[in-house]
């Protein structure tokens, strides 16, 4: 969990560890996402981000497999929601699996990294 200070400055902190490809980093900001099928766009909460995923909190429900588009700082991710999982009484995790963005976080061979749209803010405990 982020302290509450990490939270208040925007800094990412590394979640605990597990056994996922890439790292998986903790972060609070706001995205506008639009569901393929569905009126919209939906307010959604970034609340963690790897090399290739993200994981959103949204008070609305989506199916697995369908496609989305998220617009966080300019950038636009396209990709499909793997799960989402209801947490409490109104809310829903949801992972997505990001494939395509309109630039800004590819690495220099050309390979998704969504955690340099956040490099600035990353910290490890």
């Amino acid at each position: 969990m982020a302290s509450a200070n990490s939270v208040l400055t925007g800094r990412l902190q590394i979640s605990a560890p597990d056994q996922r490809r890439s790292p998986r980093f903790e972060v609070e900001a706001s995205a506008i996402m639009r569901v393929e099928g569905k009126p919209g766009p939906f307010l959604v909460t970034i609340l963690d981000v790897s090399a290739t995923g993200l994981r959103l909190s949204s008070s609305n429900t989506f199916s697995s497999g369908t496609r989305v588009k998220i617009s966080y700082r300019n950038v636009d991710l396209t990709g499909e929601i793997r799960y989402a999982r209801q947490v409490d009484g109104h809310m829903c995790n949801v992972g997505v699996l990001v494939d395509g963005t309109s630039g800004g976080c590819e690495t220099e061979a050309g390979e998704i990294d969504l955690t340099l749209l956040f490099a600035k803010r990353v910290t490890r405990n």
